[in-house]
């Protein structure tokens, strides 16, 4: 990651790598399910971090570098 990529508060744990976009700076991506359980550990029930997210994260916007989150395919065999 380039120094000036954007990363997300608190979740450098659900940092999964990063994202690329065509004549973009890149991003910062991180696993949704990841950063729930990180709020979880801070004694936050499932609804309030899910709900924390969409508000407080999700709903941020800090220009063309804000951080992306993703909700990883689980894998079907």
């Amino acid at each position: 990651m380039d120094e000036g990529t954007l990363l997300a508060d608190g979740f450098g744990e659900a940092l999964i790598g990063t994202g690329y976009r065509c004549g973009q700076p890149e991003i910062a991506v991180y696993d949704i399910k990841k950063c729930i359980s990180l709020l979880q550990q801070q004694d936050m029930s499932y609804e309030e971090a899910v709900e924390y997210l969409d508000f407080n994260v999700f709903g941020a916007w800090v220009g063309e570098r804000t951080p992306i989150f993703v909700d990883l395919k689980e894998e079907v065999n």
